[in-house]
């Protein structure tokens, strides 16, 4: 009998025209500069706020609950158990890219234990990006690609490829923040790729009752 090792994945889920109305207000009041704190190769990323929790409170919470239920018996390698006692999740960064053509973040992962991406707007699809013959050539063609990098029990370093169109837009990914990833560049339009992260970590200050 063929077994598997259980591993731990992600969650993707479309979000709702209310939720996604909520996030483009808050692009619309976006704050100051983030650049200095990522490690994307963007020239414009910044801060935005979840206005009285709101995003947070409705989406993020059952997210949260509904990732730690799936988890099982793989939560300890997700979640630190070395506090005493335990501490809720907070929002701790939240913020904005706009993507310009030949724009990338190179492969890294977030601070917190969780983190999640949402494409607001994508202006290229995967398939169109494919026919530059630079790319069409490639046996790894990633233009305009999303990917996740991780090993398997044999130590080989393998990947999850999301290849990007308009079908992804309103699409949230929520993945334990140590998960490597990387956003590839795209060539093929002056238009710009809006996209919204954010990082969930373990709040010292709010102990949760026993």
């Amino acid at each position: 009998m063929y077994k598997t090792f259980p591993n731990v994945g992600y969650i993707e889920k479309k979000l709702s025209k209310k939720d996604l109305n909520k996030l483009k207000s808050y692009i619309k009041n976006k704050g100051k500069i983030f650049n200095n704190g990522l490690a994307g190769n963007i020239n414009s990323s910044y801060h935005i706020k979840d206005k009285n929790n709101s995003f947070y409170n409705t989406t993020l919470v059952s997210t949260i609950l509904e990732y730690k239920e799936l988890l099982g018996s793989n939560k300890l390698s997700v979640i630190p158990e070395v506090l005493t006692k335990n501490c809720s999740f907070v929002l701790s960064s939240f913020w904005v890219n706009f993507q310009k053509k030949h724009e990338f973040n190179p492969m890294h992962n977030h601070s917190g234990v969780f983190s999640f991406v949402i494409w607001i707007d994508i202006p290229v699809d995967f398939k169109e990006e494919n026919k530059l013959p630079f790319v069409n050539h490639s046996n790894a063609p990633n233009a305009n690609c999303f990917q996740f990098a991780y090993t398997n029990t044999l130590g080989q370093m393998l990947n999850y490829k999301y290849k990007l169109s308009k079908e992804y837009e309103g699409t949230m990914l929520f993945f334990p923040s140590s998960l490597i990833h990387i956003v590839y560049p795209f060539y093929s339009s002056n238009k710009t790729r809006v996209s919204i992260s954010g990082n969930i970590s373990l709040n010292p200050e709010k102990i949760l009752k026993e």
